[in-house]
């Protein structure tokens, strides 16, 4: 079944074509800067000299390199807990996308479950756990602000509807409060992590 849409939100969008450029970047790239993050986090630690283009751009955000290696692995425990729920969402309940229920869209793609917004989700899992280890308000004001503009453009282009922006937030909440509580053991996790690291790159360099 269909949900209602948001018309003024569902449209074909007509004589804006730099707003609709920014919302397709959004909806479909805005996403790649996860990944990007998490590995600046794991490896930044790790080097002899800083990362200063890098380490700079992540400063601007709100985001420091202090402990990344445990801030990148808590961070991807919460993305991969909330696609999980996000994933068991979409078996309990499930409708098209809109450009495959008849709107003129932006985006469109083949015949699949929009609910939830697995974009959302992946983007809203990163912004709460980086916000809670910053302990910063920049991180906080910029990381929700990054990952509500990708849900609307979720919107906006025509691949979402407003509640499978709304699911993909609540799965993110459900999947970093799980992990949350889960702390300790994600910390250990890391640590082991860490260490494998170091011994398997004790073996590559060690005699050089």
């Amino acid at each position: 079944m269909t949900p209602p849409p948001a018309a003024s939100l569902i449209t074909p969008h007509a004589g804006t074509p730099v707003l609709n450029e920014a919302m397709v970047f959004l909806a479909e790239r805005a996403v790649f800067l996860v990944p990007l993050v998490l590995v600046v986090l794991w490896v930044a630690p790790g080097v002899d000299r800083p990362i200063p283009v890098l380490e700079a751009a992540l400063a601007g955000l709100g985001i420091t390199t202090h402990d990344g290696k445990q801030k990148s692995v808590f961070v991807f425990a919460t993305i991969v807990v909330a696609l999980a729920i996000s994933y068991g969402m979409g078996t309990l309940h499930s409708h098209p996308a809109p450009y495959a229920a008849g709107y003129e869209t932006l985006l469109a793609g083949p015949p699949e479950n929009s609910f939830p917004s697995q974009h959302t989700t992946v983007m809203f899992a990163f912004a709460w756990p980086l916000a809670s280890l910053q302990d910063r308000w920049r991180a906080v004001v910029v990381g929700v602000a990054v990952a509500a503009l990708v849900g609307y453009s979720r919107v906006y282009v025509g691949v979402h509807y407003p509640v499978d922006i709304a699911g993909g937030i609540a799965a993110s909440v459900l999947g970093f409060g799980a992990v949350y509580a889960a702390q300790p053991l994600v910390t250990a996790f890391a640590d082991r992590c860490i260490r494998v690291e170091a011994r398997l790159l004790g073996v590559v360099f060690g005699g050089r």
